[in-house]
């Protein structure tokens, strides 16, 4: 009933000569549907393994319908007699995975998906050729105007598991990697922010080493603040544009990025200045740790 005029049949069978990985895999799969079905509402994407029943497919298929703007994933509830590796290795991924981007996905590992049309473009555009690609999707799907919907779906191991290709420690290895290289920019940009931040304090407040000397100017931390931002903020964005999405900015985008920046330094400075103006604050070493302190909580807050 969702698509009536659906058949019985193979439209393609799409070979690489050598094995190529999983993700590379998809997004043979993904151009071939984007080129020759442009009408298409969306892609199912189902592993060979025998783990996906016929109505949970069709079920992800019926959120694709429903939610034409959201990346949809059959999640497994991992009831029942499921392999010890399989148990452990979800609830530790799930867990790393909401750390470093802030998404809870009760499946990260799930190969059950439902993309819609216009999200194929973005899925074709990330980086990955085996597992670590399915990872990337989701990481990438933070970005996404609507969050990704979850949809449970039964838990089926055949035989243990014992069809599945997955490499527990390489292919751990490439996807942990590819979350860390995720995030690595705002790692990044936070040092040399502080780092930028420290030197520029040094220069322009007078009683830098002297805790004894009056509160620091407020030209003096703002003034450092600006330069710290401007250096740090830009790093990111552009790490981000050619390094981790590999993506055209536009100017809609990188002004949305500035105000954003702009939001959470404003946020961050009052904060540093009422924080050291409570506790006496007058170090210079000590604002910027009263700074990491306080940019530490609105990472929190902020993810």
């Amino acid at each position: 009933d969702i698509f009536p005029k659906i058949k019985d049949r193979v439209d393609a069978i799409l070979v690489h000569p050598v094995n190529r990985g999983k993700g590379a895999a998809l997004k043979t799969g993904f151009a071939y549907i984007r080129d020759h079905f442009p009408k298409a509402r969306g892609v199912v994407t189902a592993d060979a393994d025998g783990q996906h029943r016929s109505e949970d497919i069709v079920a992800v298929a019926r959120g694709v319908v429903a939610h034409p703007k959201a990346l949809v994933l059959g999640v497994r509830e991992f009831a029942g007699d499921v392999p010890l590796r399989s148990r452990f290795g979800n609830f530790w991924t799930r867990w790393f995975f909401f750390l470093m981007t802030g998404l809870m996905i009760r499946d990260t590992q799930t190969g059950l998906r439902g993309i819609p049309t216009g999200l194929l473009g973005r899925m074709l555009g990330l980086e990955g050729d085996r597992y670590e690609y399915e990872m990337r999707m989701l990481a990438d799907a933070k970005y996404h105007e609507v969050e990704p919907v979850q949809i449970s779906i039964a838990t089926v191991y055949l035989d243990a598991n014992a069809t599945s290709h997955f490499h527990p420690v390489l292919d751990s290895i490439r996807i942990y990697w590819s979350l860390f290289h995720f995030c690595l920019s705002s790692v990044m940009a936070f040092l040399v922010d502080n780092g930028v931040f420290t030197v520029s304090l040094y220069f322009f407040y007078p009683h830098f080493h002297n805790s004894g000397a009056h509160f620091a100017r407020t030209k003096d931390v703002l003034l450092a603040y600006i330069i710290a931002r401007l250096v740090s903020a830009n790093l990111n964005f552009f790490y981000n544009r050619f390094f981790v999405f590999h993506s055209a900015s536009t100017k809609r985008s990188f002004f949305q990025y500035w105000g954003v920046v702009l939001a959470i330094a404003s946020l961050s400075y009052f904060g540093v200045m009422g924080v050291s103006l409570l506790f006496h604050v007058r170090n210079g070493l000590m604002i910027t740790v009263v700074k990491i302190a306080v940019e530490t909580v609105l990472f929190i807050l902020s993810y």
